[in-house]
């Protein structure tokens, strides 16, 4: 019996599932058509860390989701998540975090005005310097660091545009995303 759900649920919901580990096959095809940089080096930058929720579908409670082909999701210690982005940060580029439960990878796959005006770090910090700092929006059930937190951007750097890939290929990166992250630890 919970074969059989698992099929079905596999079945209806095959299109939004990004496996926990990359096909080696798929990386080889993403590395031929975006080349085989993906990400830049990282930066380091103080950032406030805002969370949302996923709606009850997957699909996202957020309302700006932009040519959103990759459903919101949650990251996991074996894959990445989503976040939203200021419009300097290109969609496709990547941010690792430290929590107390690990390390997480977050893919920008959407941008919007909450963001970009900042008024998470205008209302909250207490410095200068978080005052001025970048908000980023990550998809989490809860908010597992610190409202202002040094991260790592890893800019996207594929030679195709992020919102251009096909859908397995972006399932691709969100799967390759946390074994990049680990093997850089």
């Amino acid at each position: 019996m919970k074969a059989l759900f698992t099929a079905i649920f596999c079945i209806f919901f095959g299109a939004n599932v990004i496996p926990a580990e990359p096909d080696k096959d798929a990386l080889k095809k993403l590395a031929a058509h975006i080349g085989k940089t993906f990400w830049s080096p990282p930066e380091k930058r103080l950032v406030r860390a805002t969370t949302y929720q996923k709606g009850k579908d997957g699909s996202g409670s957020r309302k700006n989701i932009s040519n959103s082909t990759i459903s919101l999701r949650y990251a996991t210690a074996k894959e990445a998540g989503t976040l939203a982005v200021p419009h300097w940060l290109p969609r496709g580029s990547m941010v690792k975090i430290q929590t107390q439960q690990g390390v997480y990878a977050y893919i920008a796959s959407d941008n919007g005005g909450d963001v970009d005006n900042r008024k998470a770090a205008h209302s909250s910090g207490k410095t200068i310097e978080q005052r001025g700092a970048t908000v980023l929006d990550f998809c989490a059930p809860k908010q597992l660091w610190p409202d202002f937190i040094i991260v790592e951007i890893y800019y996207y750097a594929g030679k195709v545009p992020f919102d251009k890939l096909s859908l397995e290929d972006q399932k691709t990166l969100f799967a390759y995303a946390m074994e990049y992250v680990t093997k850089r630890e």
